[in-house]
C-alpha cells in the first residue's frame, strides 16, 4: 500500500507539472491571440479612420469643380493640417470603443490613441496647384476622353505657320500710315498767286478713327457685368503655405495642360457663358488678363481676340488675288484724283488692313452674339465688300443661325493653350476660391490649407501593456 501510495503521488505531482506547462503555454498563446488582435485592431481603426477623415471632403469644391480635398478649416479660422491629426484621433477612440460602458461586452483588448502625428501632407496649391491639375485632368478624361484635343493642335498649328500670335500687324499698319502722312503732297494752284492743301480722301482713314470703341462689338455696355473683387484676398495675391506637393506621383503630361485647358472651360463662366452665382461672371476672361472687374477683363480679352481676327484677316486678303485688285483699284482711284498715283501702293496696303480690321469687328460681334468664324476665311465665310466696310460701324446684324466654324469658347482656348500656366493656374485657383467662399460655412476656404495627400503616425496603447506604432499614407488621386 506504501509503494502504491507513492505511485499516486508521483502521478499527481507529474501531472501537476505537466498541467503548469499546458496551461502556462495556453495562457502564452492566449496572450500571444491578445497581442495580435490588439494589433490587428489597431491597424484596421486606422484604416477606417483614415478612410473617414478622407471622407470629410469640401462638399462645395467638389460640387462646383468635382475636385476632392479636405478643407483643415473645418469652417473655422485657423485652418492647420495638424486638425486633421484631431479628427484621425477622434475617430480612431470611436473606433476603439468596444460597448463596455453600455454592459454588453468587457473589452479584452483595452486600446487607445495616445498620439497622432501628421507627418507628412500635400496642399491643393503646392507646385503652382499640379495637385489640382492632376485631379481635373483625371476628371475630363473620365468625361470625355481626350479627341477633342486634336481640332484644337490643328488650330494651334494654323495659328503658327500664319504666325497669327507672333506677326506685328499693328506695327506694319502704323509704318504704313507714317509712310503716307510723311508723303508730301504738293497744293494744287486755284488761282494766279492762290493754293489750296490737296488732302488724301482715304476710305481707311474713316475706319481706323473707330478703332478702339468696344460699342462696336457689343451692344449696349450697359448690359455688361458689374461684378468686382478685391484680389489681396486670393491665392495669386498671397504668399502660401507650403506641402509637399505630389510626394512621389507622377508629374503631368504637356497634352495634360491642354486638358487642364478644357477643364477650365467646361467648369468656368465667359461673356456667352456668365456664371451668375459667381463673385466674377466672366470667369475665363478673369483667367486670362487677371483684372479685378468683369467688364476690364472682357475689354482685353475683346482687344486680342480684335487683333487676332484682324491679322488672320489681313493674312487672308493678301492672298487673295481678286481681293487685293479691289484695294489696287480703289487707292489707283483715289491718288489719280490728287494726281499722286505713285502714293496708290501705300494706300492699297491702308486699304487692305482698314478692311481687315472692319471684318474683325463684325467677326467679334459674331462670336459675342454666340455665332463662330473660322480661324481662317475664304471668298464664301468673307461677308464685308470693299465698299461694305465703308458703313461698317453701323452695320450690327449678325446671321449666328447661319455661322460656321469656332465658337467665343473655343477662341478663348486658344488664348488658354497659350497663357502664362503660372498665372493661368493662380487665377484659375482664385476662381474656385472665391465660388466656394460664396457657400454658406466656407468663409474661411483657403486652397493653400487644402490637403490631398497625408502620411499619418498613431501611437496606441492597451490597458494589457502592449503599445504600437502604425504609419499610414493616404490620397486621393
Amino acid at each position: 500500500m506504501k509503494g502504491s501510495k507513492q505511485a499516486e503521488a508521483s502521478i499527481s505531482i507529474y501531472l501537476a507539472l505537466v498541467f503548469t506547462i499546458i496551461l502556462s503555454f495556453i495562457l502564452l498563446i492566449i496572450e500571444g491571440a491578445r497581442e495580435n488582435a490588439i494589433r490587428m485592431k489597431a491597424e484596421c481603426a486606422m484604416d477606417l479612420s483614415m478612410s473617414s477623415v478622407f471622407a470629410e471632403y469640401n462638399r462645395q469644391l467638389l460640387e462646383q469643380y468635382d475636385l476632392f480635398f479636405i478643407d483643415t478649416s473645418y469652417g473655422q479660422p485657423g485652418a492647420s493640417p495638424e486638425r486633421i491629426g484631431e479628427h484621425l484621433k477622434a475617430y480612431l477612440e470611436d473606433n476603439f470603443q468596444t460597448g463596455e460602458e453600455m454592459g454588453i461586452i468587457k473589452d479584452l483588448l483595452s486600446l487607445q490613441a495616445e498620439e497622432v502625428n501628421i507627418m507628412d501632407y500635400s496642399l491643393a496649391s503646392d507646385q503652382g496647384g499640379v495637385l489640382i491639375k492632376r485631379q481635373a485632368v483625371s476628371y475630363m478624361k473620365d468625361l470625355y476622353g481626350i479627341t477633342y484635343l486634336e481640332e484644337l493642335q490643328r488650330q494651334l498649328n494654323t495659328i503658327e505657320s500664319d504666325s497669327l500670335f507672333t506677326r506685328d500687324i499693328t506695327g506694319e499698319r502704323l509704318a504704313n500710315q507714317s509712310a503716307i502722312d510723311n508723303f508730301e503732297i504738293p497744293p494744287r494752284q486755284v488761282g494766279e498767286d492762290q493754293w489750296e492743301e490737296v488732302e488724301l480722301n482715304n476710305p481707311a482713314d474713316g475706319v481706323n478713327a473707330a478703332r478702339g470703341v468696344l460699342a462696336l462689338v457689343i451692344d449696349g455696355e450697359s448690359q455688361l457685368s458689374t461684378s468686382g473683387v478685391n484680389l489681396s484676398n486670393y491665392i495669386s495675391a498671397r504668399t502660401c503655405n507650403q506641402g509637399n506637393g505630389l510626394a512621389g506621383r507622377d508629374k503631368l503630361g504637356v497634352a495634360d495642360e491642354l486638358i487642364f485647358n478644357e477643364y477650365l472651360i467646361h467648369k468656368c463662366g465667359s461673356y456667352t457663358n456668365p456664371k451668375e452665382t459667381g463673385a466674377l461672371q466672366y470667369q475665363l476672361e478673369y483667367i486670362l488678363i487677371g483684372g479685378d472687374k468683369d467688364a476690364e477683363n472682357l475689354k482685353a480679352v475683346v482687344n486680342r481676340l480684335l487683333l487676332l481676327r484682324e491679322t488672320a484677316n489681313v493674312v487672308y486678303l493678301f492672298s487673295d488675288s481678286a481681293k487685293v485688285a479691289e484695294a489696287e483699284a480703289l487707292a489707283l482711284a483715289v491718288t489719280s484724283a490728287i494726281a499722286l498715283p505713285e502714293l496708290a501702293e501705300l494706300v492699297k496696303i491702308s486699304l487692305i488692313f482698314a478692311w481687315a480690321y472692319a471684318e474683325s469687328v463684325y467677326d467679334v460681334r459674331m462670336l459675342l452674339q454666340g455665332g463662330k468664324i473660322p480661324l481662317m476665311k475664304n471668298n464664301e465665310t468673307w461677308h464685308y465688300s470693299i465698299s461694305g466696310m465703308l458703313d461698317f460701324a453701323s452695320d450690327t446684324s449678325v446671321d449666328t443661325e447661319n455661322s460656321t466654324g469656332i465658337s467665343y469658347e473655343e477662341y478663348l482656348r486658344v488664348f488658354l493653350a497659350i497663357e502664362n500656366v503660372e498665372n493661368k493656374t493662380n487665377r484659375a485657383m482664385d476662381i474656385m476660391e472665391m465660388d466656394v467662399r460664396k457657400c454658406p460655412g466656407n468663409t474661411y476656404f483657403r486652397l493653400d490649407t487644402c490637403v490631398d495627400y497625408i502620411q499619418a503616425e498613431v501611437l496606441t496603447s492597451s490597458g494589457y501593456g502592449y503599445n504600437h506604432s502604425i504609419t499610414r499614407s493616404y490620397y486621393y488621386y
